[in-house]
């Protein structure tokens, strides 16, 4: 079997591996919370991902509403190469450049789904 090539200059910007999902009703934020702590160690930077709806209404009356609602975590090591997000509808992982490998982003990213899955049971992979 030959090695895989290790490119010094990969055309890569960014590998990314996105995973919709339809969680079971009672899954909330603090499901998503008990996943970032058990990764807190390698991923110490954290913030909220927020989810923003508008409306607008034009005739004889005009109006316009606005809302946020925090819908999971953006995580990222000290290194600022690996984020992750753990969001009600889905998990993702990227690797921005320069990529390393494609094994190293392949382990990375199942040992994190692997954790998220034990702690979110995902009723169905929707993309």
């Amino acid at each position: 079997m030959q090695a895989p090539k290790h490119y010094s200059h990969a055309p890569i910007t960014e590998a990314l591996i996105d995973i919709q999902v339809k969680l079971p009703p009672g899954v909330k934020l603090d499901n998503l919370a008990q996943v970032y702590s058990s990764i807190q160690a390698e991923y110490p930077q954290c913030e909220e991902v927020l989810l923003f709806q508008g409306q607008m209404m034009a005739g004889a009356s005009v109006g316009a509403t606005a809302s946020q609602s925090p819908i999971g975590y953006r995580a990222s090591g000290d290194d600022p190469k690996q984020i992750l997000q753990l969001r009600l509808d889905a998990f993702a992982f990227s690797w921005l450049a320069p990529y390393d490998c494609w094994e190293n982003f392949r382990d990375e990213a199942k040992r994190l789904w692997n954790i998220y899955q034990s702690l979110t049971y995902p009723e169905a992979i929707v993309r």
